[in-house]
């Protein structure tokens, strides 16, 4: 309470006299001083105010250094929220009056009043400067408030019909600013509304009127803007009643909920479509429930592809209606979708259709919120002639596969037996007549060393045959650079020993891109096809081209020599090593010819070739 509280007063009073006066009735007033100070200008009132807290002040208005209304002026720049009262002389009556127009809270006529008159002034002043500041301080926070928020708000009072509307409110809704005469009132309001919700509108508020149960209101209507318009409005508020329950006041707020109301009709709009894609989606659709597994809905191609109907599936198990092929995968998937909300995987299933068909589907599976729980939609496609036909390809890789391992045994086998011939047929006969010359040599006499010299010519010829056998077997050294020396060498072995001649090209050729093992696949691959020509062919020229063409890294061997008929050789040892060694590196093989028009092979392999060769 301020009567028990102990005030600072400041005293502006030049007079001695009325000084004096003043000071002794403030002490019989009973008001609890803590401290009086006195000062006899604005000026030293200024410094007062600087320096101590005053909780009133009792101002002079004839001052040395200021008079009149000035010297209240003066003083209020400084004294914030400090109430003043007017010490005022009867001359100054009407400066007095003008400095409580200004927010002085009241005046004393000096002489005319006593030490009860002067308590109660001086009380009731701090009361109402309190009560001001509060109320600042409240209009403050609304306006802020207001500020603050896109929500209008206004009283209505129904005994007047008049509406007070915040403009700020107003503005921020209507982007115009606020006519209290145009919308000043229920009536003109009424007028805005829509007329399709008028009526009810009007309708509503009468209930809220009559019936005391409604404290809180609550109105949705389009209302007419400026610009011709329409503009959602939802209104809120509370109704204020006299004792006899009748309503005297609507208090309440607007909010323009027109990003609300389109946000809905799209949303409305994008569910139709959403539905109308769900209905008419060519995939199969099924959205089921990841607590129970219960299928909460299905689309037409679903029915299509399954033949069951929708009163078939819907409420059921997917573990139960021959749509799971597994069912510890469904539970497996839900486990993993009820772990991620941003699940989707993809997987094909085999399904029972109504008609006991085995159908293969590829599902992708999203995780979504349908109806308030965890779901999974799943979109399905009838994958049963690509699962098939992978199937096939799988066997014919399979086949296919067991035929290169199969040549490759052959191309051993045959090259085993070509190399039991070569020992037995050629170096095991130079041995066995160099043994022989070495047994004539033994008793010959004079002519023993004609026999041994027999002998050391079939065995050193034996030596070169071994060594030329050697070198067909032996990987030749394929290091950067070294394919071209080898094929050159090659040539020569080849051209020296069936007198035919070779032209050869190969500065298309960058070996410097190629692996090892790619360089042997193309070297043995040569080498195949010139014993072949070596053996049949009975060329009089060859032509040889390794290079890149159009992409691809081809070779060519070409021969002019007598040809064959390719239906009767086209699965040849040969033939089948060379195109496995091909296929290995991603290349084909084709030959052509016919009988009497020579033979070319060709052989392409797809560029980058370091992308292709398989590891070793």
């Amino acid at each position: 309470m301020i009567h028990s509280t102990e005030l600072t007063i400041l005293m502006v009073e030049d007079n001695p006299g009325d000084q004096f006066l003043l000071e002794e009735l403030l002490l019989s007033s009973g008001i609890k001083i803590r401290k009086l100070f006195t000062a006899e200008s604005i000026k030293q009132a200024h410094e007062v105010l600087k320096s101590e807290p005053v909780d009133i002040i009792l101002l002079d208005l004839s001052l040395p250094d200021s008079f009149g209304i000035n010297s209240f002026t003066s003083i209020r720049e400084n004294a914030g929220y400090t109430p003043i009262v007017i010490l005022s002389g009867v001359s100054d009556m009407n400066t007095a009056l003008d400095a409580i127009t200004l927010g002085a809270q009241d005046y004393l006529i000096k002489g005319d009043f006593d030490e009860k008159l002067l308590s109660k002034t001086i009380l009731y002043s701090i009361e109402r400067m309190n009560n001001l500041q509060a109320l600042q301080e409240s209009n403050e926070r609304y306006d802020l408030v207001s500020k603050a928020t896109n929500d209008m708000v206004w009283d209505l009072n129904l005994q007047t019909g008049e509406v007070y509307r915040n403009p700020e409110g107003w503005k921020k809704i209507f982007k115009t600013d606020y006519d209290p005469v145009q919308f000043g009132s229920e009536e003109k309001w009424v007028k805005q509304i829509h007329p399709s919700e008028r009526e009810d509108v009007i309708k509503k508020i009468n209930q809220f009127k009559e019936n005391p149960s409604f404290q809180q209101f609550e109105l949705e209507y389009r209302f007419l803007r400026a610009d011709g318009n329409y503009a959602y409005l939802q209104d809120r508020g509370y109704i204020i009643r006299n004792e006899q329950g009748k309503a005297v006041r609507f208090i309440g707020a607007t909010q323009d909920i027109t990003p609300r109301k389109e946000a809905e009709r799209i949303l409305k709009e994008s569910e139709e479509q959403y539905r109308y894609l769900f209905e008419n989606n060519p995939a199969a659709i099924i959205i089921w429930s990841l607590k129970d597994f219960t299928i909460l809905e299905i689309n037409e191609s679903t029915e299509k592809h399954s033949g069951y109907k929708r009163e078939d599936l819907k409420g059921k198990s997917i573990l139960t209606v021959g749509l799971a092929e597994r069912a510890e995968l469904v539970y497996l998937l839900a486990e993993k979708a009820l772990k991620d909300k941003s699940f989707r995987e993809t997987h094909v299933t085999r399904i029972i259709s109504k008609w006991g068909d085995k159908i293969y589907i590829e599902f992708v599976s999203h995780r979504i919120d349908y109806m308030g729980m965890p779901c999974i939609m799943a979109l399905g496609n009838n994958v049963t002639e690509r699962v098939m036909l992978e199937k096939q390809l799988e066997e014919e890789r399979i086949k296919a596969q067991k035929e290169m391992t199969n040549a490759v045994i052959s191309a051993q086998e045959s090259e085993r037996q070509e190399i039991g011939r070569e020992l037995h047929d050629n170096i095991n006969q130079i041995l066995a007549s160099a043994r022989l010359y070495l047994g004539l040599g033994k008793t010959a006499g004079d002519t023993q060393s004609l026999y041994l010299g027999k002998s050391d010519e079939l065995i050193q010829s034996a030596i070169d045959e071994i060594r030329t056998l050697s070198h067909s077997l032996i990987p030749p050294t394929l290091s950067e650079g070294h394919l071209k020396d080898n094929l050159l060498q090659l040539f020569e072995n080849v051209a020296s020993g069936i007198g035919t001649t070779i032209y050869h090209n190969m500065t298309e050729m960058e070996e410097q891109f190629m692996d090892d093992n790619f360089k042997l696949a193309v070297y043995r691959i040569c080498q195949e096809q010139f014993n072949n020509i070596t053996k049949y062919a009975k060329a009089g020229s060859i032509n040889f081209y390794l290079g890149n063409r159009n992409g691809n890294l081809e070779l060519r061997i070409k021969d002019d020599g007598i040809g064959f008929d390719k239906a009767r050789k086209s699965n040849g040892v040969g033939l089948m090593n060379m195109k496995t060694r091909a296929a290995l590196f991603n290349g084909t093989l084709e030959i052509n010819t016919a009988p009497g028009k020579g033979c070319e092979l060709v052989v392409q392999f797809k560029l980058p070739l370091l992308e292709q060769i398989p590891a070793k």
